[in-house]
């Protein structure tokens, strides 16, 4: 996080360590961090960090939210999952979990423990005498944020207690009763609407990891998108609130889609700038532009913050990056594209190759190609030397076997949409090697492939170095959107020197401007029909990904919004939520989708097709029940007011 030094840093770690202390391991049980009869500016200021922490909580973007709660989409898969995983989030991850679970009591605590921090500040924000300017700005943080957690627990629980009232105010009992999903929403949508006039513009805050304005009316897009869709089925008034919200958001002009590469690297992609500044915690590039609001992380550990002693959460980069063996900037790239998600992409869009990897690091991270590798067998002759025998029969025979040529290496270059093998690349001649006996090929990691045929090899005469090696026939299935690893956030780009195996200090992008303007497009499609002004919101994100205006659509639809939702926001934690509130059917529809692309797929290994089809199979065993989490059975043990989600 840039804005954050080391003291306040301190004061941050400080104020989780008070606030996560609980008597009982209940959310809904009183925190030891209580109201106080007087509290001033600094305490409040604290206070509100507190409530951000539940944000690096592992259960939401520290990992969860973008990875295995986010499982049940059409978009990818943790490519490591077996029916032998038995750690929570694997479970959670391939619908093979009950409501004991820890990762779903977890991920409640996280949340409910944000609610009763909110609350605490809030009923102490008028205490400290203040500008009044200052007092405003937290209290609209501290309204959002408490909202934003009513908005994570109905969207994945449903019917939750609305909990407005503090913990030490309940007495002795808590059995709160849950609200209806249509209440929670409503009191979202009004007090992040009450936030909305209180909190600072972006260009007052200068940073996206604290809420301001376009922030709040982006996420009350997106709310109410949610609540105009399935389950809470609230049709059109939460269309054009969605659209109004939308629409406020863009009309203040202060975001637009990044177009040109980040100042660093002029080789990447308009699109990467913003996961590129991710990584680096927008200190290079601040990220005002395209960036909205992001989670926040503070250090990963290492180096000047490694005294603090603090948690780090954040995996993005280590386990959705790209596959890199380095034991100082460890990556094991398991994530991995659904096909569907690899064929939406048309020819020409830039966002491909970066959304999915076309290449790997090794050890000292050198960038290999994705292609399959060669080994160049050399040549050979055997002659027979002796032989043994034993009353005139033959018992051994001794041979001697001479090898023509050593050293050559080549890479398979590989069509990465069809997995045909295009040329091969020698990479080092060798020397040595003779037409006949001629060498021979043989094709590995990362995928075998099968049918190729190589044609003869060309030799230098003079030194016995391979020259070329032609491709007869191309064959099939050398590299899939199975081999390539997701990669939108990138430890190459990272700025701490010295780095942390197991975690990173990447920004996550809850929510930025492109999806601002697909929200806005869809909206559009539902209150008006597609005008051309929820058209021209759209094709903006066309012409990005293009670099031109070669791409744009002519009009949109569902599907089409469905589509380019996924290409732009893939693996951002929204999918899934997406998919829910088009409708079960749609959810089924795409599953089932992702089902048959599989099976007429050419996986590299029956690992990879088994973690691929693990969740897919479990998801579409019974989609209505995984469309909700169950509520968990540690809070129904102990809050008699709530009943269980059904399935569950």
């Amino acid at each position: 996080m840039k804005n954050i030094n080391k003291t306040t840093a301190l004061l941050f770690f400080s104020i989780i360590c008070l606030l996560c202390a609980c008597k009982k391991d209940i959310s809904l049980d009183p925190l030891n961090f209580q109201t106080t009869d007087k509290t001033n500016e600094a305490q409040l200021t604290n206070q509100l960090a507190g409530i951000y922490s539940s944000l690096q909580a592992e259960q939401l973007y520290g990992w969860g939210m973008w990875g295995y709660f986010a499982a049940g989409n059409d978009e990818g898969f943790n490519s490591g999952l077996s029916v032998t995983n038995t750690t929570t989030q694997a479970l959670t991850e391939a619908f093979r979990s009950s409501s004991d679970d820890a990762s779903y009591l977890n991920l409640w605590k996280a949340l409910y423990a944000g609610v009763e921090r909110a609350n605490i500040l809030l009923s102490v924000i008028n205490q400290p005498i203040m500008n009044e300017t200052k007092r405003a700005n937290i209290k609209g943080q501290a309204l959002f944020l408490r909202a934003y957690y009513f908005y994570l627990l109905v969207n994945n629980f449903g019917d939750v207690p609305y909990k407005t009232t503090l913990t030490s105010d309940l007495g002795t009992s808590f059995d709160i009763p849950e609200t209806p999903t249509k209440n929670i929403y409503d009191s979202i949508i009004k007090d992040m609407t009450s936030a909305d006039s209180l909190v600072q513009t972006i260009n007052q805050a200068q940073t996206t990891t604290t809420i301001t304005q376009t922030a709040v009316e982006g996420i009350l897009a997106r709310v109410c998108l949610s609540a105009a869709g399935s389950p809470n089925n609230g049709g059109q008034e939460y269309y054009k609130k969605a659209l109004d919200w939308a629409e406020k958001a863009i009309k203040q002009n202060v975001h637009s889609l990044n177009n040109t590469p980040h100042p660093q690297y002029p080789n990447t992609p308009a699109y990467a700038r913003l996961f590129i500044n991710n990584m680096q915690n927008n200190f290079v590039d601040r990220n005002l532009t395209e960036g909205m609001w992001d989670a926040a992380f503070l250090s990963n550990g290492v180096g000047s913050y490694a005294g603090l002693g603090y948690l780090a959460t954040q995996q993005l980069g280590v386990l959705m990056g790209i596959t890199c063996p380095s034991t100082t900037s460890r990556s094991t790239g398991i994530y991995r594209a659904f096909p569907t998600l690899s064929n939406l992409y048309g020819t020409g869009d830039t966002r491909k190759d970066w959304v999915l990897s076309a290449y790997t690091l090794d050890s000292n991270s050198n960038k290999l190609p994705l292609g399959s590798k060669v080994t160049i067998t050399p040549g050979r002759t055997i002659k027979v030397r002796d032989t043994i025998f034993k009353d005139g029969v033959p018992i051994k025979i001794n041979y001697d076997t001479t090898y023509y040529g050593s050293g050559a290496t080549a890479v398979a270059n590989v069509d990465i949409n069809t997995g045909a093998i295009l040329s091969f690349t020698v990479t080092n001649g060798g020397s040595g090697y003779v037409s006949s006996p001629a060498p021979t090929l043989t094709t590995s990691f990362p995928s075998p492939g099968k049918n190729y045929k190589a044609g003869t090899i060309t030799i230098n005469p003079s030194t016995g170095a391979i020259l070329t090696i032609p491709v007869v026939t191309q064959g099939t299935g050398y590299v899939t959107s199975f081999d390539r690893p997701v990669a939108k956030w990138r430890r190459e780009y990272e700025m701490n020197m010295t780095k942390s195996t197991t975690v990173t200090s990447s920004n996550f992008p809850i929510i930025r401007y492109a999806d601002v303007l697909l929200m806005a497009a869809e909206a559009d499609l539902m209150v008006n029909g597609g005008s051309s002004t929820g058209l021209g919101y759209f094709n903006q994100v066309r012409r990005r990904a293009y670099n031109d205006n070669s791409h744009d659509a002519p009009s949109i639809t569902l599907d089409s919004v469905m589509a380019e939702r996924s290409r732009e926001l893939c693996f951002e934690g929204v999918r899934r939520n997406d998919l829910k509130r088009w409708g079960l059917s749609v959810l089924i529809d795409k599953m089932s989708k992702v089902k048959d692309a599989i099976g007429n797929s050419n996986a590299p290994t029956s690992s990879i097709l088994t973690s691929s089809l693990l969740g897919v199979n479990n998801f579409l065993s019974n989609p209505q029940k995984y469309s909700l989490y169950p509520i968990p059975s540690a809070e129904l043990a102990l809050e008699g007011a709530l009943s269980q989600n059904p399935g569950w």
